[in-house]
């Protein structure tokens, strides 16, 4: 078992790691077989060989199977009675089970997945390993920060009882991806700060990067430069990370659950991996059906749920324990107009003290929830702060519809609404309408129409 473990590290399919686990057993099995079988077999191989635990493991039946016809069997008393004593074998075998599992581990920590942050080979032999000190980034930011662009223009300033309370700091990310030869920038020169007690909207259509955000910010990928740190701790250390790990739920775009397990089984076994205490771990579960209006169908099987559903499962996981850092990537997506509804009531109520970050390409969810949303598009924002910052910095305005029948002057029409508000502009026409844009600096004037 340890032996295929060390093995898993190296291979991106579990499959391949079967077949060279029974390889090599075969290969290292027929060795050993003739070390059983060969008695002239020399000594001094057979010792090189035995950690092998292949090898080990078939002395040790050959020693077992020998003191059953020569003596009483394998008794604590003749373990060393042999050419090649029982004894050695059986500790051979555990030394091999340690090294193994230590090897696994290492090669874990090293080899790079498809997800997840790896480490330098000899990041045991760092200080910063065995030392759990907490570091300081702040200068670190502000350097970055001060040596990158100044998005002023496009950032709305945060009122003054947010000032300090900066609890996501992402400065000058860049991730690049190598796809089918090419280089290829998900995420370009990206910098801005996400603070407690908001709830920050990550708006755009697909592509823009904004997944490529989320794995970043819940520790999936490291960015290829740049700097992003979470109530200070940096996500691309891995020892941080485990920090911010323990204050964040995550609500990935593709449901996680089990199939087999009922509703309230999969909310049961993931508050528990989450290390929910038992005394409170019912009690939570009974709170997040509730909230989430799950309760009618607390008994069903996950495989058996509508894709609504099974994204307002995969938010109540990302909910349980209360966390303080909640990720959602795209966490209404599929539901119905009442889920929807239910969900940005949840998280409007859990939005004191808390972070809260989701993404959307639905401007009505984002105007809606979002204390702040933030606009990204091929990889860069583009503008960061409230509707109405957003709506004057890109000029959108109101629009008045007027529906007209055959006898309307359009040109009398358009005539008499720029006596009230001069830059009216008229953005559509046909023969049942008349569409108006009317800029957000003549809101006061509205009324005159």
């Amino acid at each position: 078992v340890y032996f295929a473990l060390m093995l898993t590290p190296l291979f991106k399919k579990s499959k391949h790691v079967g077949i060279v686990e029974f390889l090599a057993t075969l290969a290292f099995g027929f060795v050993g077989l003739n070390i059983v079988l060969l008695e002239d077999f020399p000594k001094s191989f057979v010792w090189i060989l035995s950690p092998l635990c292949q090898c080990s493991f078939l002395i040790g039946v050959a020693q077992v199977m020998h003191l059953e016809d020569y003596e009483d069997g394998a008794t604590f008393s003749n373990l060393n009675h042999g050419p090649y004593p029982l004894f050695i074998s059986l500790i051979l075998l555990v030394l091999d089970s340690v090294f193994y599992l230590l090897v696994a581990v290492y090669l874990d920590q090293v080899i790079p997945g498809e997800f997840g942050l790896r480490r330098t080979p000899f990041f045991f032999m760092k200080p910063s390993f065995w030392s759990k000190r907490r570091k300081n980034y702040k200068e670190l930011y502000e350097s970055s920060v001060n040596g990158s662009l100044s998005f002023s223009e496009i950032v709305e300033p945060v009122p003054s009882e947010f000032q300090g309370k900066e609890a996501i700091r992402i400065s000058c990310v860049q991730k690049t991806f190598r796809k089918k030869g090419e280089t290829v920038e998900a995420l370009r020169n990206l910098s801005f700060d996400i603070y407690e007690g908001q709830i920050t909207a990550l708006l755009g259509h697909s592509g823009t990067g904004k997944t490529t955000l989320m794995n970043i910010l819940c520790g999936l990928c490291p960015p290829t430069d740049g700097f992003v740190s979470v109530y200070g701790h940096k996500v691309s250390e891995i020892d941080e990370m485990l920090e911010v790990r323990q204050i964040a739920g995550v609500c990935p775009q593709s449901d996680i659950h089990f199939d087999i397990l009922t509703v309230e089984e999969n909310l049961s076994i993931f508050a528990a991996i989450k290390g929910i205490p038992q005394n409170d771990l019912i009690q939570e579960v009974q709170k997040v059906l509730l909230d989430l209006d799950m309760q009618p169908i607390r008994d069903n099987q996950a495989k058996k749920l509508s894709g609504g559903q099974k994204r307002r499962l995969s938010v109540g996981v990302a909910v349980l324990g209360n966390p303080k850092v909640l990720l959602l990537d795209e966490p209404t997506a599929g539901m119905d107009p009442c889920s929807r509804h239910i969900v940005w009531n949840l998280l409007k109520n859990r939005k004191a003290n808390r972070v809260t970050v989701f993404s959307t390409h639905f401007m009505d969810e984002a105007d809606i929830l979002a204390d702040r949303k933030a606009v990204i598009s091929q990889g860069m924002l583009k503008c960061l702060g409230s509707s109405l910052f957003l709506k004057s910095k890109w000029g959108i305005g109101y629009r008045l519809s007027m529906h007209i029948d055959a006898y309307c002057n359009t040109e009398a029409t358009t005539s008499l609404i720029r006596q009230h508000i001069p830059a009216a502009s008229l953005i559509q026409e046909n023969d049942e309408q008349l569409v108006y844009t009317l800029p957000l600096k003549d809101m006061d004037k509205f009324a005159g129409i």
